[in-house]
């Protein structure tokens, strides 16, 4: 069954094969396993305000994924490639993952969550899903070698690329009426980071460098405006420092606007004639 593909509609919103989620499908706490996959593409499809960038994604650059895309294991030693286990051993990112992405073969691998047997809990399937159709879609292992990591997340770091995943996972989830799951929340200290760094750069750069690898300009964009301290930020971030993180943006912000100021004052006057000095270049009329 290996071979076998579940397809994706380019408008977004799911075929007939797909259908809809079930009506329980409203809680982030929510038991759901490899059964429910076919859903969990319905969520990631539907509406939110990243789905333009996941409908592109996920129609130009991954129209079919393996039917087998998501596997909750109970054995990482067995069920796992081994150039992955490293992820759930809490050797990236210093944290012990509950699940992680394969990109070369588009298959998500997770563990079951607190007090499950077989499931993960809906909000941290949808947060992988996520991951999933990040940039690179569909790297080969010379493009992208192990583990390969997203482009957002290798560019930015650890910290900004699973706090701007789990803010598009929960923006995903309100606009659907997906309640959070209310224990467990790995990536809580990123996500209140990430919406500021949003507020400033706006979704549209950020949702670009995540989900078609567009990078190099979000990059330009934050270093003409914080310079290279925005390195700072998210190496606070991921070493879960939110509070210094907090603390720095706006301490930037003012700094650029700071610097905006001085241009204007520091700018040549005199450049355009003023209706008190130059009246004769008024027109009488036309």
């Amino acid at each position: 069954m290996s071979d076998m593909f579940i397809r994706v509609n380019h408008d977004g919103l799911g075929d007939g094969v797909l259908g809809a989620p079930p009506a329980s499908f409203k809680k982030g706490g929510l038991p759901v396993g490899e059964g429910d996959a076919h859903h969990l593409l319905t969520i990631l499809a539907g509406p939110s305000s990243y789905q333009a960038y996941l409908a592109r994604a996920m129609a130009q650059h991954a129209t079919t994924v393996p039917a087998r895309f998501f596997r909750v294991v109970t054995s990482v030693r067995s069920q796992v490639p081994k150039y992955l286990q490293q992820v759930f051993a809490g050797n990236v990112g210093g944290r012990i993952a509950g699940g992680t992405i394969d990109r070369w073969t588009r298959t998500i691998y997770v563990v079951p969550a607190p007090g499950l047997r077989a499931e993960t809990r809906l909000e941290y399937a949808i947060h992988e899903c996520v991951h999933l159709f990040a940039h690179p879609h569909a790297p080969t292992k010379q493009q992208c070698p192990q583990p390969c990591i997203g482009t957002f997340q290798q560019a930015f770091g650890f910290g900004f690329g699973e706090g701007l995943t789990q803010v598009i996972t929960e923006d995903i989830m309100d606009a659907q009426g997906i309640s959070l799951y209310y224990r467990d929340r790995p990536y809580q200290d990123f996500t209140a980071v990430m919406r500021e760094v949003l507020k400033v750069f706006g979704r549209d750069a950020l949702a670009r460098a995540y989900f078609f690898g567009q990078v190099q300009a979000l990059r330009t964009s934050m270093e003409a405006r914080w310079g290279m301290n925005w390195h700072a930020v998210a190496g606070a971030t991921t070493v879960g420092d939110t509070a210094r993180a907090l603390r720095q943006i706006p301490q930037l912000e003012a700094a650029y606007r700071q610097r905006i100021d001085d241009l204007i004052r520091q700018s040549p006057r005199g450049d355009f004639p003023t209706p008190s000095r130059e009246r004769h270049l008024a027109s009488s009329g036309a």
